[in-house]
């Protein structure tokens, strides 16, 4: 569990340093939930993304998925794709620098439409 929270640390502050997204390229990626929307379409996995949402005190608004899963398609946008299959989404405790954490992965996609 440790090697988890620290992986997802640094990826966590990876991410901080991605910024510059436009708003247009983030509606441009489409989130998938399951594998089976993406039945019958053809696409190339890009690599692993993640997104997070930080609550960094007790005063602070409490973590959010939405907000994690928006972070994730922005990391997506990055990497020049088009659409994101979630892999999951949890709420975490214990995670370096927040008092608690909502954070997703993916697999970042070229979808063909």
């Amino acid at each position: 569990m440790r090697i988890l929270s620290l992986c997802l640390f640094a990826l966590f502050l990876g991410g901080c340093a991605q910024s510059g997204t436009s708003d247009s390229e983030l509606e441009s990626v489409k989130l998938y939930r399951t594998e089976a929307e993406l039945s019958g379409t053809a696409f190339k996995e890009l690599g692993q993304v993640s997104g997070d949402s930080c609550q960094f005190s007790a005063q602070d608004a409490p973590p959010s998925i939405p907000a994690a899963t928006l972070s994730m398609q922005k990391r997506a946008a990055f990497q020049k794709a088009n659409a994101v299959l979630l892999n999951r989404c949890e709420l975490m405790t214990n995670v370096p620098g927040c008092y608690r954490a909502a954070i997703c992965e993916g697999t970042a996609l070229n979808v063909t439409f």
